[in-house]
């Protein structure tokens, strides 16, 4: 056996298991969704129309998402801090699984907008309660570990919806809504098997207040939302626009090919994620959690440039994504690792859901940005997705003002 994983109690497992099931369905949810908005929206808005102003549509629909993702990360962190991590993470399974099943019933553009909203809110809070009641339950030399673990979920999420979506190739796009609602299952397992970790209660005044009002942690939440906003960009950008990508250099194919594709694709660039998320804690361990961010930070724009930056096909994109979601995605292990490093055990899962799930809502503007360009660009999607990379450096620049965590432990 693995040696950070010697000595884990059944309940540390059990809690490691949770949470990787409860992220592994909420990206799962994510991917549902990307795979079914084209033939979605197409059949809402007719084939001329989409071809016109679908880009723009969609990426209105995400901005409202990661709006609410926003929204759902800030209020449920708080009240993880509050009424606990274990209740929360129960809302909030509930929560987005049952509004991804009601999207199937959607008709219009406008109706899949606010459900989606709703949707994220569960999705937001369920990452800042996980991300506490892991880092809380296992121990210090577990935790770089646990976060690749946990952070894996951003590879399996995917191929389950892309293994669900070639299973239903060439089936009516609401079937895949229907699929989301199986997760809710998990939330019999959540009540019946965790027990809630001890943490310091904060002051009667809300957490939220605490954070802001307090230095050094008022500082770690607005850094930490710049170096989140900046992560969450580029793997939003990735996995977002990857159906639109395959549909354009699939000119003339019939909607189970484009499926097909797009579903294949999908496995082969999760793929990579998956390496990623396994080599990031550990280079985190080895060279620091700043120098780590900065390194990949540095690399992704440079890589999608090369992927996208002079036209593309799907043998391209076959061979180019799994690189990009290695370094796009894969980064996003860091953040389970050092955002709970940033704050003390009463404010922690307030603290995290602040930087990682509001940082989102710096990046709301981004998929509209990218649906405008690619309008103007006749419909390009690669040369939006190309544009939106320069985003990385605005991460490079707020770097040295958060701390260097690396082998310390957790704050009190």
């Amino acid at each position: 056996m693995m040696g950070w994983a010697q000595g884990l109690t059944r309940n540390q497992w059990t809690v490691l298991l949770i949470a990787w099931f409860g992220w592994v369905f909420d990206v799962m949810d994510s991917a549902l969704f990307s795979f079914a908005k084209v033939p979605m929206l197409t059949s809402m808005l007719g084939e001329a129309e989409y071809k016109l102003h679908g880009a723009a549509i969609d990426g209105k629909i995400q901005a409202l998402f990661l709006a609410g993702w926003a929204v759902g990360g800030l209020l449920f962190g708080i009240l993880a801090d509050r009424i606990g991590r274990t209740r929360v993470l129960v809302i909030t399974i509930l929560l987005y699984c049952a509004f991804t099943g009601l999207t199937a019933l959607c008709t219009t553009p406008e109706q899949v907008a606010c459900v989606r909203f709703l949707t994220a809110l569960g999705i937001g809070g369920e990452w800042a309660a996980g991300a506490a009641l892991v880092a809380e339950t296992v121990p210090n030399k577990a935790r770089a570990a646990a976060a690749a673990l946990l952070q894996s979920a951003a590879a399996f999420g995917p191929w389950m919806a892309a293994l669900i979506n070639i299973g239903l190739r060439g089936q009516p796009w609401q079937y895949l809504f229907i699929v989301g609602i199986i997760p809710a299952i998990v939330c019999i397992f959540v009540r019946t098997r965790t027990h809630e970790p001890e943490h310091k209660k904060g002051s009667d005044k809300l957490p939220i207040v605490e954070v802001l009002r307090q230095s050094p942690w008022r500082r770690h939440a607005i850094i930490g939302m710049i170096i989140c906003a900046v992560c969450i960009a580029g793997t939003q950008t990735a996995t977002y626009w990857l159906p639109n990508l395959v549909k354009e250099v699939s000119p003339n194919l019939s909607k189970a090919v484009v499926d097909t594709r797009t579903s294949v694709l999908t496995l082969v660039s999760h793929l990579g994620t998956l390496i990623g998320v396994f080599l990031v804690p550990a280079i985190c361990n080895r060279l620091g959690r700043k120098k780590t961010l900065g390194f990949f930070y540095l690399a992704t724009p440079i890589i999608v440039v090369l992927a996208l930056g002079g036209g593309t096909s799907y043998t391209h994109l076959l061979i180019f994504f799994p690189v990009i979601f290695l370094f796009a995605i894969g980064i996003s292990a860091a953040f389970p690792l050092y955002l709970p490093e940033l704050f003390p055990s009463r404010l922690r899962a307030t603290g995290a859901g602040l930087a990682y799930n509001v940082g989102r809502a710096f990046t709301i503007a981004i998929p509209v940005i990218t649906g405008a360009i690619s309008t103007r660009a006749g419909g390009s999607i690669a040369t939006a997705v190309t544009l939106s990379g320069t985003i990385y450096f605005l991460g490079i620049i707020a770097l040295p003002f958060v701390p260097e965590t690396v082998n310390q432990p957790l704050p009190e």
